[in-house]
């Protein structure tokens, strides 16, 4: 029987063919093949399987080079967040100021946050900034032991990396103070706790009405934390004998489903019901003209970024909670009670 000649590596195979064939970046292959933290197990397996099937064997000598930092700051931020819109260019002007360049990773149904985070690790850059993460605890402890990170509008602990997010409790806390000498006394909540920073919310919420002496109405919905969201508690303050006279949203999509929702029904905003939101991003259509409280989205870049840089400088310590400024802006979707 003829032996069978010993498999010949094609030389002309790169790295860049394992990335096609694999569907990550080539950054990231090179990433496995020097044996770099930052790549999840699945993938580093993926990668190393699609090299042996092409034939690829890697340039030891070039991998051997030192290479200085990218000046690259990463950010993996999720396109259904309407607070994107303003932080990305926030972010953008804040890095350009410290010298560095933005390189963004935008997580979708299609394009798991997992995935946005290691093409960010495979562009080798010198730090994460991860905007509302969904991540396990666990797996964001792996990152930041390996990589400075900042993570926005989620408060973790225990964990090496910086925490920027508004003052969302002071925030609330301000808007049922508002709604109160308005004259208002039935005053619900709707809570949205798939979103990081609700908790915070809702707690400022509860304060402002023990503080007045005030019954909570909290309505939660379960299912997300944008305009369908608002939709349901729409459907569910609409089946109620008597309903509230103010609502104050977890955030501005949220309030816009509610308004829309109520609108259908022939319920007159802010006439029958007032309604105030969070975020100031969509609040600012003219259409809508919402209350709501704003949460400043250069405040927030500025914070991060220099946080960040910080820790890519090794002048920051390990944990770092910032909170910037929620304040209360006030338009036509409020008003007082009315009975008064």
């Amino acid at each position: 029987m003829k032996e069978k000649a010993p498999r010949k590596f094609k030389s002309a195979t790169t790295m860049a063919d394992v990335a096609a064939k694999v569907g990550v970046s080539r950054q990231l292959v090179s990433l496995v093949f020097r044996n770099a933290n930052g790549v999840s197990p699945q993938t580093a397996l993926k990668i190393r399987k699609a090299a042996l099937e092409l034939g690829y064997l890697p340039n030891l000598a070039a991998q051997s080079l030192r290479r200085d930092g990218s000046k690259y700051i990463g950010v993996a931020y999720n396109s259904s967040h309407s607070s994107s819109h303003d932080l990305i260019p926030a972010l953008y002007r804040a890095t350009g100021a410290h010298g560095f360049r933005l390189v963004l990773s935008m997580i979708s149904t299609n394009h798991p946050e997992e995935r946005a985070i290691e093409e960010l690790i495979g562009h080798r850059c010198d730090g994460l900034i991860l905007v509302s993460s969904e991540l396990s605890s666990k797996r964001l402890k792996e990152i930041s032991e390996n990589s400075p990170v900042v993570s926005i509008n989620r408060r973790v602990s225990g964990l090496r990396c910086g925490v920027v997010s508004s003052d969302g409790g002071a925030g609330i806390f301000e808007a049922v103070e508002y709604l109160t000498a308005l004259g208002h006394k039935s005053i619900a909540y709707v809570s949205t706790p798939e979103m990081m920073e609700n908790q915070f919310r809702l707690a400022g919420y509860e304060a402002a009405m023990a503080k007045s002496n005030l019954n909570s109405q909290i309505i939660v919905i379960e299912s997300g934390y944008i305009e369908s969201a608002g939709a349901i508690a729409g459907g569910i303050f609409l089946s109620k004998k008597i309903m509230p006279s103010a609502v104050v949203c977890s955030n501005d999509q949220v309030a816009l489903g509610l308004i829309l929702t109520l609108a259908k029904a022939g319920i007159k905003i802010p006439n029958q019901i007032s309604v105030i939101g969070f975020d100031d991003t969509v609040a600012r259509f003219p259409f809508l003209d919402l209350t709501t409280v704003h949460q400043d989205a250069v405040e927030l870049a500025e914070a991060a970024i220099s946080n960040l840089i910080a820790r890519i400088n090794n002048e920051e310590s390990p944990a770092t909670e910032i909170l910037t400024s929620a304040k209360l802006v006030i338009r036509s979707s409020t008003s007082k009670p009315r009975s008064n």
